[in-house]
C-alpha cells in the first residue's frame, strides 16, 4: 500500500509549486503561518481525494496501475482548485495591485 503513495508524493511538489507561483494563486498572500498551513491542508486534501479515487478506480477497473494512473492524473488536475479553497478556508486573500486603480 505505502508504495502506492510514492507516486503521488513525488509528483505533487512540482504541481504544486506550479499551482501556487504559476496561476493567479500566485497574488494571495497573508502570513507565513497562513500560507504554509493552507500548503499543507491542500497536501492533505490531495491525498484524500487521491485515496478516494484509487478505490473507486480499483473497484470501477479491477486493475491497481490503472486505478493508480487515474488516480493520480485526475487529483493532479485538482490540485489548483484545492490550494484555492485552502486559501479561502483559512482566510489568505489576493493582495492589492497597482493595476486595479
Amino acid at each position: 500500500m505505502w508504495l502506492r503513495l510514492l507516486v503521488p508524493f513525488t509528483l505533487i511538489w512540482p504541481v504544486l509549486a506550479l499551482a501556487a507561483e504559476g496561476t493567479r494563486l500566485r497574488r494571495y498572500q497573508a502570513t507565513p503561518l497562513k500560507e504554509l498551513s493552507s500548503l499543507l491542508l491542500c497536501i492533505v486534501g490531495f491525498f484524500g481525494l487521491w485515496l478516494g479515487l484509487h478505490q473507486l478506480g480499483q473497484a470501477v477497473t479491477g486493475s491497481d496501475v490503472a486505478a493508480i494512473v487515474a488516480a493520480t492524473i485526475l487529483s493532479l488536475v485538482c490540485v489548483p482548485i484545492l490550494l484555492f479553497l485552502s486559501y479561502r478556508l483559512l482566510g489568505v486573500k489576493p493582495r492589492e495591485t497597482g493595476e486595479a486603480h
